[in-house]
């Protein structure tokens, strides 16, 4: 009599064990190849507007190494005030070089290294282009005191005056960048940031930002970023909104142009902090 109930348990017990083996897949590898583009616009307080539309493509050559390219276009428009008119073109053309490492240990820290050139394509007399080649190095750390929290600390130096597209102001002192991620949902992240020079030279001080990201994986690899940001000190534009689409964009782990509030802030074509129209300052990834 015992012998059908064990049998039974037997052969149910062998098909959920079947059905859970069935459900185990293998962790699907990292493609090579990630890319996204931001668009949006920024006002400043001399009432100046600024639109631009930003590209990247990071090739992964290794685990814990890529090479990103990041080409701008950029159209600026001037009150009267200012004279009117507006100009418009690409900006120089960034490359960043990054590396970082995770460690399986409490808070998961991950230290990071990037470096970063400016290839002088961008219109110089209009404040596009530096015209020259510029160099910058950058160091960060991502922290993860839980699952769905995650903190972010970046530091960087131009070398030799490098400038990149940004919506702070026009200057190539070390800067910084503080930022948080929240998990709100399964497929919906927040970042908070502020990002701008530690020290500079300018009669109007530091140029400085806080920015909100919100993120939305939509399908697979891809991620749709709504960002908004407002300048608090110097020369940073007064406001910043953007939209962004693809398959690069990291969590907040990751450094220089993967992290969620440095591309926000580097996305819509800023310029150079060299000739009329600037609004860039030099920057590293």
């Amino acid at each position: 009599m015992l012998t059908r109930p064990f049998i039974l348990c037997f052969l149910v017990g062998s098909r959920l064990l079947a059905q859970d083996t069935l459900t185990i897949e293998p962790e699907k590898p990292k493609p090579k190849i990630t890319f996204g583009v931001t668009t949006g616009s920024m006002s400043f307080a001399d009432r100046r507007l600024q639109q631009g539309a930003t590209g990247v493509v990071r090739y992964h050559f290794a685990t814990s190494f890529s090479l990103a390219i990041s080409p701008s276009f950029a159209r600026v428009a001037f009150p009267t005030t200012l004279g009117g008119g507006s100009v418009s073109g690409l900006t120089d053309l960034p490359v960043d070089l990054a590396a970082d490492h995770g460690f399986d240990v409490p808070w998961s820290p991950t230290p990071g290294l990037s470096l970063g050139a400016s290839i002088p394509v961008g219109n110089e007399r209009v404040g596009f282009g530096t015209g020259h080649v510029g160099t910058s190095v950058g160091l960060g750390l991502g922290l993860s005191p839980t699952d769905a929290l995650s903190l972010h600390l970046g530091l960087g130096k131009s070398l030799n005056g490098f400038s990149l597209y940004s919506t702070l102001g026009a200057s190539n002192a070390a800067w910084g960048d503080l930022e948080a991620s929240y998990q709100l949902l399964d497929h919906v992240e927040a970042t908070l940031g502020i990002d701008g020079d530690l020290a500079s030279g300018d009669s109007i001080g530091p140029s400085r930002a806080l920015a909100l990201s919100i993120a939305t994986n939509l399908a697979g690899p891809y991620t749709l970023t709504l960002s908004g940001g407002h300048g608090i000190s110097g020369a940073a534009a007064r406001w910043t909104v953007a939209v962004g689409f693809g398959t690069d964009f990291a969590g907040i782990q990751a450094l220089g142009s993967s992290s969620p509030i440095e591309r926000f802030l580097r996305s819509l074509g800023g310029g150079s902090n060299r000739g009329p129209g600037s609004s860039g300052h030099g920057r590293g990834p």
